[in-house]
C-alpha cells in the first residue's frame, strides 16, 4: 500500500477528477530538460555540492532552489537518486529543514521524504531516526500547504505501514490523532486530504497486533469515525470509501472488534455498499462483510439487512473479485458456528447452483472455486448431514456435481473437504444413498474420482484412498489401490 508523490497525483487524479486541484497542479513539468539531472550526482554516487551546499545554507531562496532540484532528481529518477542522497547524509538535513515556518520549501522536501519511505529498511530506519514521525505529524495536523500535508499524510501511512513496530511507533506518537481529526470533519476538509488521511489508517491498521499498547482504545476511536465518514460519504464512484473500508475490514480481522462494529449501526450501509459502482469499494465492503459473518450476531444483522441478495448479485457478476469475496461469504454462512437458520436463508436463496456454477467454470479464478467448494462442504456437513430433506434438497440443487468439480483443483485442502462433503451423501441410508450414486454417476463422478487416484500430490494419499474406497465400496466399480 505504500506510495509516493507521484501515486498521490496520479491516484487523486483518477479518483476525483477535478475536485483537488491543488494536489493535482503540482504534477511533472513538462518543459523541464531532464539531462541537467546528469550533473546532480558525482562520479563516486553522491550529491553535487552545487546541491548540498546551498541546501545546507542559511540562505532560504538557495535553499529552495537546492530542494527543487533534489526533488526533481528524485521524482524523474528514483530507483538512481535516493542512494547518492544515503551516501551523501543528506536524510538528517532533509527531515530536519522540514517546518511550519517555511511552507514553500515543505513542498519539495515532503516530496523528497515520501519517496524515502518506500525504500528498504536501512533507508526507512535512517528516516524515522532523523525524526520524520514527528515531522509527517506536525504537516499532517498544521500544513498550511494543501499539497505539503497531502504527501505528510502519506508519508505516514508509508512509516506506519511498514512494520509492526512502525505502527506502533506511529500510534505512540499521536500519528492517529491528524488522521482521525481530518476524517472526523469531512465537510470541512479537501477530498484529497480525507482521501490520504484514510489511505494511511488502512495501512497502520494492516494486519495491526492487538498487542500494541491502547489497541482497544484505538481501534474503537478508528471505528467511530470512520463509520461516520462512511455514513456520511455518499458518493461511491471516486473511490473516497474504499480506504476507509479497507481499514474497517482490517480491523474486523480480530473477531474482538466485531461486536465494536455492530453497535455503530453501519451495517445495512455495508451491505448497500457491495452493490457499488466502483469496484475498490464494493471489493473492501464484501471484505468487511466476510469478516463480520465469523459473528454469529454480526450474520444475523448482515441477513437483516438484505446481505443474501447483494452476495448472489455479486457471484453472478463478471468482476472475479466480486465472485472471490462472494463465496468467501457464503463459506462463512454455511461453516459450522452459523445457527441453522442463517445456513438454510442461504439454501432457499437459490445459492447452490450458482456456488456449483463457480466452481464447474473452467474461467473462474481458483480463489473463488475454493471458497465456493468450501460452501458447498459446510453445506452439507453442517446444514445436511443429519437430514434427509436437506440432503435430498442439496441433491436435487447439484451439490454433488460441485463437490466432484473441486476433486481437480489444486489446492489439497479443499480437494480434501470436498471429498468429505461427498461422503455425507453416501453415507445415507435406503433410497437416499441410491439417489447420491446415481447423481455422482451422471455428474462423471466415475472419471472425476479416477483422476484424483492418479494425481502425484504427497499430500493427497488420503484423498486417494478414499477414491479407491468410493468407486469400490460404493460406486461398484472395478479400482486396483493407488500408490500412495
Amino acid at each position: 500500500m505504500s506510495s509516493t508523490t507521484e501515486d498521490v497525483v496520479m491516484r487523486i487524479a483518477e479518483d476525483h477528477s477535478t475536485k483537488n486541484e491543488p494536489a493535482q497542479s503540482a504534477g511533472k513539468d513538462e518543459t523541464f530538460d531532464e539531462t541537467v539531472l546528469d550533473g546532480y550526482i558525482t562520479e563516486d554516487n553522491q550529491i553535487a555540492p552545487e546541491i548540498i551546499d546551498p541546501l545546507r545554507s542559511n540562505n532560504q531562496t538557495a535553499r529552495l532552489e537546492a530542494a527543487t532540484k533534489l526533488h526533481r532528481l528524485v521524482d524523474k529518477r528514483e530507483t538512481t537518486s535516493i542512494q547518492p542522497i544515503i551516501n551523501s547524509g543528506l536524510i538528517p538535513d532533509i527531515v530536519s529543514m522540514i517546518s511550519l515556518h517555511d511552507v514553500e520549501l515543505q513542498v519539495p522536501l515532503t516530496a523528497i521524504l515520501v519517496h524515502l519511505t518506500v525504500e528498504s529498511s536501512e533507508t526507512i530506519s535512517a528516516v524515522v531516526e532523523a525524526g520524520a514521525v514527528a515531522k509527517c505529524i506536525l504537516l499532517a495536523s498544521l500544513s498550511t500547504s494543501d499539497r505539503a500535508r497531502d504527501v505528510a499524510l502519506v508519508s505516514l501511512g508509508n512509516l506506519g505501514g511498514y512494520s509492526q513496530p512502525l505502527k506502533d511507533r506511529v500510534i505512540q506518537d499521536g500519528g492517529l490523532k491528524p488522521l482521525l481529526d481530518i476524517l472526523g470533519s469531512p465537510s470541512e476538509q479537501k477530498d484529497s486530504h480525507t482521501y490520504w488521511a484514510a489511505n494511511a489508517i488502512a495501512g497502520i491498521t494492516h494486519q495491526l497486533s492487538s498487542d500494541v499498547a491502547g489497541y482497544e482504545v484505538h481501534t474503537q476511536d478508528i471505528i467511530t469515525v470512520l463509520t461516520k465518514y462512511i455514513e456520511y460519504q455518499q458518493d461511491e464512484t471516486a473511490g473516497y470509501l474504499k480506504y476507509p473500508l479497507l481499514a474497517i475490514s482490517h480491523i474486523l480481522s480480530n473477531k474482538s472488534s466485531i461486536h465494536a462494529v455492530l453497535e455503530t449501526k453501519i451495517i445495512p450501509r455495508i451491505v448497500q455498499l457491495c452493490s457499488s459502482e466502483h469496484a475498490s469499494t464494493r471489493h473492501n465492503a464484501l471484505e468487511c462483510v466476510g469478516n463480520i459473518l465469523y459473528s454469529t450476531d454480526g450474520a444475523e444483522h448482515l441477513t437483516s439487512a438484505g446481505v443474501l441478495e447483494a452476495l448472489r448479485s455479486c457471484i453472478g457478476s463478471e468482476d472475479a473479485q466480486d465472485r472471490m469475496y462472494a463465496c468467501w461469504a457464503a463459506a462463512n454462512i454455511a461453516g459450522a458456528t452459523s445457527p441453522l437458520d442463517q445456513v438454510e436463508a442461504l439454501v432457499k436463496a437459490g445459492f447452490v447452483p450458482m456456488l456449483v456454477k463457480v466452481i464447474s467454470s473452467s474461467e473462474d479464478e481458483a480463489g473463488a472455486q475454493i471458497n465456493a467448494a468450501r460452501a458447498l462442504t459446510g453445506l452439507a456437513y453442517n446444514w445436511g448431514q443429519f437430514d434427509p430433506e436437506r440432503r435430498r434438497t442439496l441433491l436435487e440443487a447439484d451439490c454433488v456435481k460441485g463437490l466432484l468439480s473441486a476433486l481437480a483443483l489444486k489446492d489439497q485442502g479443499v480437494v480434501a473437504v470436498s471429498m468429505k462433503g461427498l461422503l455425507v451423501f453416501l453415507e445415507a441410508e435406503g433410497l437416499a444413498k441410491q439417489n447420491a450414486i446415481e447423481r455422482i454417476e451422471a455428474a462423471g463422478g466415475v472419471a472425476a474420482l479416477r483422476a484424483l487416484k492418479l494425481r502425484p500430490e504427497a499430500g493427497l494419499a488420503h484423498q486417494r484412498r478414499m477414491a479407491h474406497m468410493i468407486l469400490k465400496e460404493y460406486l461398484k466399480h472395478l479400482s486396483l489401490p493407488p500408490r500412495v
